[in-house]
């Protein structure tokens, strides 16, 4: 072997790991306004006049539908001829009355929208195999069950419907394709349970500025939107999202041999709602309370994702322990394929949630013992970024032995950056972490080898230590938490870290801050938490650490925080501090 080879491997074996870049989604739907012109037009009155539309309409042409008139009955998109990808548009009689395109609708409006009911367990409209280049608009979409309903139990069994837009997605048939729900009101009540509101199972799926609500089933899992057989792209845009499990799903079906990973994947200026109605009782585990709650966000499969300018609202414990985006892959549930690759998670506001984010390298269950002989390959969870959000925690007190954790990094996790994020303890209380390594069962302190693998914690302001199991704090336990590669000090650099005075301050690798004396922020009570003091931009990027307000505020532009909806500033920070 010559010298020069020598070096190079010598160099490489050295060199320290670069800073992972996760790849953005490849393609992005174009969900632009451009009904059909030149086609027929179906003026459908009865639930057979839409019936006998959707079966004879060409691409091309627009159905209409009564706004205030109810079409009651099981509703399928079904296959056409279209080889030159012409839409079909599904609308109200009062589009004109409803919010323009790009403006999401809400239920106010339900007066101008025609009201789709399922009378059973079926979906209201349902998909065919192969069905394509079809725009719903201005829709009310609903179910009317009488079925698996027990109100004498306690709490009461609703009656049931599946979901209300999707198909019976089978391994092996044709994709639905190019498939927008657009300004639509998709709901179940209080009365009334919908498992999934949309089946996002297709390709070129969008769900955009449409409202989806009261999304619960029992103890079952329900999502607003769930999507598992699908290779992507999928757009789900500016959208009120409310479901009792996971607001949004991707991954967590489709057996062993799904032969797909949800990709492409845009999640951009949504709000992600959970009605505190639905804690009444604090801990919300049956037979509590009528539902299970779980997170708002997750990815059991999943790549090329990017989430943005989301604000993600309300988690407690009860199915789950209060996280608000779970990213954790489940080749067990969702196929061999799956992986949770690439994702970006940037400028979204986490509000009133009990802890952040929640991870987990590889699938635990994924063994005949655990149920799943089919299950060959654990997965994995690689090249994700974290950055620019805000985390506003909820009250940890009487939610279940709850607690106020930033970001839970499981063992072995591998190639993540998490930057410029701030993270706000509730009034009067401390977080619990703010970045919490979790070890291995079978590891004791000081651990057979790093916690982490290329994990860069940069630029944040945290509202506590970073520690993990065995609660060791500083720079001799970052060694060990995220001690792979070497050298350390380049990935754990420009963070202020706030430190209860019950605690003593560790010492951390230069260019970082950890203080007693309370952060104070620029105007929280505008929900405006940029740091303030400490002044510290001793970052790799020169910018404050934490947010950068004026980046989230753009990205946020579908639902900006209004006065008084965060927690109140003075309780948790009482006093400002000099600048270092």
């Amino acid at each position: 072997m010559n010298k020069l080879l020598i070096f190079v491997l010598l160099f490489a074996a050295l060199a320290p790991a670069a800073e992972p870049v996760p790849a953005l989604p490849q393609v992005y739907i174009d969900t632009t306004w451009n009904p059909p012109t030149g086609g027929a037009t179906w003026h459908s009155h009865t639930s057979a006049d839409f019936t006998n539309a959707l079966i004879s309409s060409l691409p091309g042409d627009t159905i209409i539908l009564d706004a205030g008139s109810v079409y009651s009955g099981n509703f399928t998109l079904p296959v056409k001829a279209n080889s030159s990808k012409q839409w079909i548009y599904i609308e109200s009689s009062a589009l004109s009355k409803l919010p323009s395109p790009g403006n999401r609708t809400d239920p106010k409006y339900i007066s101008s929208m025609p009201r789709i009911v399922t009378p059973n367990t079926s979906a209201a409209i349902s998909l065919a195999p192969g069905s394509n280049h079809w725009r719903l608009v201005g829709l009310e979409i609903t179910s009317a069950s009488t079925q698996g309903c027990v109100p004498s139990n306690k709490p009461p069994i609703n009656c049931f419907s599946y979901f209300t837009i999707g198909w019976q997605s089978v391994i092996g048939q044709t994709l639905p394709d190019s498939i927008t729900i657009d300004r639509c009101y998709v709901h179940g009540s209080s009365t009334q349970d919908i498992r999934e509101g949309v089946q996002a199972n297709g390709t070129n799926f969008a769900v955009i500025d449409s409202y989806i609500s009261d999304i619960h089933q029992s103890v079952s899992d329900s999502q607003a939107i769930l999507a598992y057989l699908t290779p992507g792209p999928l757009k789900i845009v500016d959208n009120y999202l409310s479901a009792s499990t996971e607001d949004v799903m991707l991954g967590g079906a489709g057996d062993y041999n799904n032969p797909y990973v949800p990709s492409d994947v845009e999640i951009r200026g949504n709000h992600f709602f959970k009605p505190l109605a639905w804690d009444a009782l604090g801990i919300t585990l049956p037979p509590f309370n009528q539902w299970v709650e779980k997170d708002n966000l997750e990815f059991k499969s999943a790549r090329r994702v990017l989430v943005t300018g989301n604000t993600l609202e309300n988690t407690w414990v009860s199915g789950q322990l209060g996280y608000s985006v779970v990213l954790t892959v489940q080749t067990s549930q969702s196929g061999n394929l799956a992986v949770v690759d690439d994702i970006t998670v940037e400028s979204n506001i986490l509000k009133n949630v009990l802890s952040g984010f929640n991870t987990q390298e590889v699938d635990p269950y994924c063994s005949a013992a655990s149920g799943y002989p089919n299950c060959t390959n654990p997965g994995e969870e690689k090249r994700w970024k974290i950055d620019n959000n805000l985390v506003i925690f909820a009250n940890p007190s009487g939610n279940g032995g709850g607690r106020n954790w930033g970001i839970a990094l499981s063992p072995n996790q591998t190639d993540m950056v998490f930057q410029h994020n701030t993270l706000i303890a509730y009034p009067g209380t401390r977080c619990g972490a703010s970045i919490y390594f979790e070890s291995n069962q079978s590891w004791s302190w000081p651990p057979p080898q790093s916690y982490t693998h290329n994990v860069w914690i940069l630029d944040n302001a945290l509202c506590a230590q970073p520690t993990g199991d065995w609660g060791q704090l500083g720079t001799s336990a970052l060694n060990y938490y995220m001690g792979d590669p070497a050298p350390l000090a380049p990935r754990f650099y420009g963070n202020a870290m706030y430190v209860p005075s019950s605690q003593g301050v560790a010492t951390w690798p230069l260019h970082n801050y950890a203080s007693t004396v309370p952060f104070t922020y620029v105007v929280p009570s505008m929900g405006d938490y940029q740091l303030l003091t400490p002044y510290w931009t001793d970052t790799t990027d020169g910018q404050l650490a934490g947010i950068n307000w004026s980046s989230l505020q753009a990205a946020t532009k579908y639902m900006p925080p209004q006065p008084g909806t965060l927690p109140p500033s003075g309780a948790i920070l009482p006093s400002p501090a000099a600048r270092p």
